[in-house]
């Protein structure tokens, strides 16, 4: 099964650390959402004390997957661009590098966001003509900008907003960093890029306006991406020396950046968190047994699937959440958490793979629109 469910890549290339981390990203996320639907929907008064705030604390650390996501995309988009920068390898079309991001990720984008605006119509939460404007402003990734807030019709996906913000400065972004030849340099102009950005959101409000919803706040995780990109390609272009030591390094990393994070921004933290997440990315790809893990066929098969997941998990929380809350076993929170968790996690599983299936895994093949449109055609001269 889990090989059904692999994702297919442009070309060809398959890097199951990434997927492996892209799992570590989406669960923490979810996790998150269930937890504070369940919290909100309870009928139950939980018993407050040291277990309710241990593990809500655990289990609102959701944002670390975010900018795990991030990360990771900052890796992957600047990898093509500086493999033919620093490699000489053949230049990057960008006509063909914005076409295949808007096959790759429109089509289950809009499909996603059009059938949970019509299931809110359908139950009365809004009307048609309140719906409308924000399905609008969020198919063309503008909702954060327009209205200085998330979309009501699926919160998440403000990041994907930014994102798509950082999809379009990328290719610049890494022709300019790239284009420096000596690698002390390129890393100390990439790292000074990283702090620069952190001070200036710091003395900016940045963080605290509508702002953080765009890629004003979030730029320096992208660019810890485009530094592993280049450690990826230049320092372990012969293969990665895997030493025991880095599987404590980055499990280590990932409870400090769940310990750091805080709401409170302050600089000290932010710095913290963000070489937390350096170290663990470094460290899953030169760890051992821990990356022997994070490429198991499940792990890497969900973590593949995470833009599904992504775009339908909190719909799909949403609605289970409604018959499940009545399912309490005890006041603590942490068991009745944990049930609802066994309960819904696998149907967000299950739609998962079925809108994978359907919608997202197709759109991977990078002539899809071409096939579509041959087999449309040779639809219409039959009939």
């Amino acid at each position: 099964m889990p090989s059904k469910l692999r994702r297919v890549t442009s070309a060809g290339g398959f890097i199951e650390q990434i997927d492996g981390l892209r799992f570590l990203a989406i669960f923490p996320v979810v996790i998150q959402h269930l937890s504070e639907r369940y919290e909100r929907n309870s009928p139950l008064p939980f018993r407050q004390g040291l277990e309710f705030d241990v593990t809500t604390f655990i289990t609102n650390r959701g944002f670390i997957g975010v900018y795990i996501f991030f990360t990771i995309s900052g890796f992957i988009l600047a990898l093509p661009f500086a493999n033919a920068k620093l490699n000489q390898t053949q230049p990057i079309s960008l006509k063909s590098y914005f076409l295949r991001r808007l096959t790759r990720l429109e089509p289950p984008y809009v499909v996603a966001l059009v059938v949970i605006a019509s299931g809110l119509v359908i139950m009365g939460t809004y009307s048609f003509s309140e719906i409308i404007p924000h399905l609008g402003a969020s198919i063309f990734y503008a909702h954060s900008v327009i209205y200085h807030s998330w979309s009501f019709i699926n919160p998440p996906v403000w990041t994907l907003e930014i994102e798509v913000q950082f999809y379009i400065l990328a290719p610049f972004l890494a022709g300019g960093f790239f284009a420096l030849r000596k690698k002390l340099l390129r890393r100390g102009v990439l790292a000074g890029a990283i702090v620069l950005l952190m001070i200036v959101q710091q003395l900016t409000g940045v963080l605290i306006e509508w702002t953080i919803l765009t890629l004003l706040a979030h730029m320096q995780f992208f660019l810890i991406g485009f530094m592993m990109a280049d450690i990826y390609l230049v320092d372990w272009k012969d293969g990665i020396d895997k030493r025991g030591i880095f599987n404590y390094l980055a499990i280590a990393a990932f409870a400090f950046a769940l310990w750091v994070w805080s709401w409170d921004y302050n600089f000290l933290s932010r710095i913290l968190f963000l070489g937390s997440l350096f170290l663990l990315f470094y460290a899953s790809f030169r760890a051992t047994w821990f990356n022997r893990f994070i490429s198991l066929p499940w792990i890497t098969a969900i973590g593949g699937m995470c833009y599904t997941i992504y775009l339908i998990h909190l719909p799909v929380i949403e609605f289970c959440i409604r018959i499940t809350k009545h399912i309490n076993v005890t006041t603590l929170f942490t068991i009745n958490y944990l049930v609802q968790a066994i309960l819904i996690l696998p149907v967000i599983l299950v739609v998962g793979i079925v809108f994978y299936l359907l919608i997202e895994k197709p759109c991977m093949y990078k002539n899809w629109p071409q096939q579509a449109y041959l087999s449309v055609k040779a639809f219409f001269k039959r009939a």
